[in-house]
């Protein structure tokens, strides 16, 4: 009979519909879920970003503290103009003038002019 076939297709019709319905509900459950566990791990990264970015600067500027104050002690350290055979005998020739005086200092002559 035709009224029983369309009752019969309009039944099957009506389960594909609840069905697709019940699965759709899932489906945007579970995506709703998943924007909200990105949008928290999005969050995360962001103050992770800032946190990073915060210590990349930090680190950055004691890097150039640092290069500063090597280049202020570069001059020091290195050549300044004697070879380390000059700066031998440059150091010598001051260890034999402090022996000289030292030996100035303890003659008898000064120690009885005191």
């Amino acid at each position: 009979s035709l009224q029983a076939d369309t009752e019969a297709a309009e039944a099957e019709a009506q389960k594909l519909y609840e069905d697709f319905m019940t699965e759709s509900k899932r489906n945007k459950a579970v995506k709703e879920k998943n924007i909200k566990m990105s949008t928290a791990d999005k969050a995360t990264a962001t103050s992770k970003l800032q946190e990073d970015t915060a210590d990349l600067k930090s680190t950055q500027d004691e890097l150039l503290a640092a290069e500063r104050y090597y280049k202020k002690l570069v001059p020091q350290c290195i050549d300044q103009g004697m070879t380390w055979d000059e700066r031998v005998k440059a150091r010598e020739e001051e260890i034999a003038s402090l022996k000289q005086a030292l030996s100035i200092l303890s003659s008898p002559d000064i120690a009885t002019s005191a």
